[in-house]
């Protein structure tokens, strides 16, 4: 299934927000890249100084939002100098990369100051969509799910996936809740109405919805002029 055609839970520009690094004000460099002493700690066993001041950068990401970044240098290059000025004297960061197996070894750490678990499908996905089946008995609409998709990561200090991740465990949520709202229906209510119903959800009957609403709200309205 290409991108377009999955479901649309956040704008483009939310996605950016979310999953982007977030961008800092000069109080909000010193505040997110502060180091307690345990961190203090980790950032000494890292020998190579580039991936020192990388490591502080992606803690102080991950402290404002619990996702695993992969931003490139130009990107980090601002917050680098910064975190090089503020501990390393007189050193300037060259531009250096980082192996995938360099940059797993500093989430490892990361993830273990933070007390949180990056996300694995085969132990996570399954209590994930099952809770979100409770949820959503109560409400089907996507950026809902996707808002109680964050916070049950957090609560359970798991760090968020991709937004294409999340997006698949959502429309599979919404589909079997539909089905089931189906299912119940069919066993409860005739056939005729069903159909009835069914047009009015999808708008294709002559009175919808949003024109049953307005038609309570316009007889509320004369019943209480009459009264």
């Amino acid at each position: 299934m290409s991108y377009k055609e999955r479901l649309t839970i956040l704008h483009e520009a939310e996605i950016n927000d979310l999953y982007g690094i977030p961008s800092l004000s000069l109080e909000g460099k010193r505040v997110s890249f502060a180091l307690n002493d345990p961190e203090q700690d980790v950032i000494k066993s890292i020998r190579n100084r580039n991936h020192k001041c990388y490591a502080i950068a992606l803690l102080g990401y991950f402290k404002i939002k619990p996702i695993q970044h992969n931003p490139p240098y130009k990107e980090l290059q601002e917050d680098l100098t910064f975190i090089a000025e503020e501990y390393f004297a007189k050193f300037k960061v060259p531009r250096f990369s980082v192996s995938r197996m360099q940059k797993a070894r500093i989430y490892d750490k990361i993830l273990n100051l933070q007390g949180f678990k990056t996300w694995d499908a085969k132990q996570h996905q399954e209590p994930l969509i099952s809770y979100l089946q409770k949820v959503a008995k109560s409400w089907i609409e996507p950026r809902f799910l996707f808002d109680a998709c964050t916070e049950y990561l957090a609560r359970n200090h798991i760090a968020i996936p991709k937004y294409t991740v999340l997006q698949r465990i959502i429309s599979q949520v919404i589909k079997q809740e539909r089905k089931r709202l189906s299912d119940t229906l069919k066993a409860t209510i005739s056939a005729d109405l069903a159909e009835k119903l069914a047009d009015l959800v999808d708008g294709e009957s002559t009175l919808t919805v949003k024109e049953l609403k307005q038609a309570a709200k316009s007889f509320m309205f004369q019943s209480w002029r009459k009264s």
